[in-house]
């Protein structure tokens, strides 16, 4: 399949953060993918709070550019290395997509009451749900 049979997406690139809405729920924040489709954002809990990763709760998401509520620019892309006891990135640890927004950016998301949730993953969390460090 081509690009323009996955998307009609038309005015966005890879990287630009738009919001959608879907069907009655609120506006969600969304990143444009290499290959057309959008993907879910959002933050860590623990985290840096301008950092938005993809939500793994949904799959990729075909839209149209009429579907697109708000363009908010492009997000800087980069990759976090997910702990693990290997070394980093090239020598088998894995990574996650991240996308850097500004304060600007995320106090305009909040005035336009776009759902971007916060997940709590990672060590941290097992640590709080067992009362502490063990």
């Amino acid at each position: 399949m081509s690009r323009t049979e996955l998307s009609a997406l038309s005015k966005y690139f890879e990287n630009d953060l738009i919001s959608v809405q879907m069907k009655n729920l609120p506006p969600r924040l969304f990143v444009v993918r290499p290959d057309g489709t959008i993907s879910p954002l959002c933050t860590h809990e623990d985290d840096v709070l301008t950092d938005v990763y993809v939500d793994p709760r949904m799959d990729g998401i075909d839209v149209d550019d009429d579907e697109v509520i708000e363009f908010y620019g492009e997000g800087y892309y980069s990759q976090r290395v997910v702990p693990s006891l290997g070394g980093g990135l090239g020598y088998g640890a894995e990574a996650d997509d991240v996308w850097s927004i500004d304060e600007d950016m995320m106090e305009k998301l909040r005035s336009d009451n776009v759902e971007l949730p916060n997940l709590d993953f990672g060590i941290a969390h097992g640590e709080k749900a067992r009362g502490g460090a063990i």
